[in-house]
């Protein structure tokens, strides 16, 4: 029997998981209820991650009755590590399968190795699956894990099963955030973050949203709206028509305040400015203003975060191999990171961590800010 007929049951069944569920948590529940039936498991996680970087955004478990305390930041830690352990989610995001078990993954004595002394071992588990799963786009929408107990591998045809159902699964996570999206792009928007500052840059409204991240920003009610005037007088100055701040709230969120002329009066009008969650597009070019990165600097970095490899970049850069290397060599002595695992790692801490489980909107980012389009339109642009 063929790999594609010992997996059209569970790609079957994934199929009609696509199709019946009504969002990606009970999608994921789904996969996981399928996966079991044909690949017997004693703890397995099903996570979405973000297209555009690979990190995770939010994942659903089923079978042990708990993890260890702060297996997500212990999981984080060796994901985002050295070598030889660092990086599994991109490795097998980039090979032709995505699916392996933590044994071929791992030279030597697994019992030795930090993922079975830090996590399998303290969950009581022996064995472990991992996977990554694309949709039709050949975008990476997600990944997991399966494990076992002691005594029970994975046999090789289980292995060839779940790889021949991962394009199914791929695509029905990609799916279920298009489903879903009306929904959950209406639940957290609780309306736009706008303030309204007169000619004599006093503000003359704000809606709730506004003051919400203000008050994250400030922390103090006198002074809350100084950012927001700051960036009207900012505008005021530089006699542009629109023009582009960030700020960082006190819980570690990046804001990007834009401000514009509200009625064409030119210096003496009044000034819109609004404010929202800032996005990878953002993120990058705040990471590149902070450390004084050089716009080729940027631009590495930009597709270093995308998970290429230096010889990918270096095929979109139309440079060589070393050159790229050289490059990185310089953002790293900058950022103060010494490898690519260390700099994921920052983003992931620092701008994933804190919203993880939150909604996720269809493009594969958080829904607390804004579409992808959004996100990624010229940072000069009102």
């Amino acid at each position: 029997m063929t790999v594609v007929r010992r997996a059209e049951p569970l790609r079957s069944s994934v199929r009609d998981a696509a199709l019946g569920t009504a969002d990606s948590i009970e999608f994921r529940h789904a996969v996981l209820d399928a996966i079991r039936t044909r690949i017997p498991y004693d703890f397995a996680i099903v996570a979405m991650v973000d297209p555009a970087t690979l990190l995770p955004t939010s994942q659903t478990t089923t079978g042990a009755d708990s993890l260890p305390s702060h297996a997500m930041e212990t999981a984080a830690r060796l994901e985002y590590g050295p070598s030889p352990y660092g990086n599994a989610i991109g490795k097998l995001a980039r090979s032709p399968v995505g699916v392996q078990t933590i044994r071929d993954a791992i030279d030597g004595d697994l019992h030795r190795a930090l993922p079975y002394v830090e996590l399998l071992g303290p969950m009581g588990m022996e064995d472990e699956i991992r996977f990554v799963v694309r949709g039709r786009d050949k975008l990476c929408w997600g990944g997991g894990v399966v494990m076992r107990g002691p005594g029970r591998r994975f046999s090789g045809e289980e292995v060839r099963v779940l790889a021949g159902a991962a394009r199914e699964i791929g695509e029905g996570l990609r799916l279920s955030l298009l489903r879903q999206a009306p929904r959950v792009l209406a639940e957290v928007t609780s309306g736009p973050a706008v303030v309204i500052v007169g000619p004599d840059d006093e503000v003359e409204s704000a809606t709730a949203p506004a003051v919400a991240y203000l008050d994250r920003i400030s922390g103090e009610c006198e002074t809350r709206m100084l950012p927001a005037v700051f960036a009207a007088v900012n505008l005021r100055n530089s006699g542009a028509a629109a023009a582009v701040t960030r700020a960082r709230t006190l819980d570690g969120q990046w804001v990007v305040i834009r401000a514009g002329k509200l009625d064409g009066r030119g210096t003496a009008g009044r000034v819109v400015v609004t404010l929202e969650p800032a996005g990878p597009a953002e993120i990058i070019s705040l990471l590149a203003a902070i450390h004084g990165l050089t716009p080729r600097e940027a631009e590495v970095l930009g597709h270093v975060l995308a998970g290429q490899t230096r010889v990918e970049v270096a095929h979109r850069l139309f440079v060589s191999p070393y050159t790229v290397q050289d490059h990185l060599k310089s953002i790293y002595a900058k950022i103060g990171v010494n490898s690519r695992q260390e700099l994921v790692a920052q983003l992931f801490f620092t701008h994933y961590l804190p919203r993880y489980d939150t909604p996720v909107g269809p493009d594969g980012w958080f829904a607390d800010a804004g579409s992808r389009d959004d996100r990624c339109r010229p940072l000069n642009s009102p």
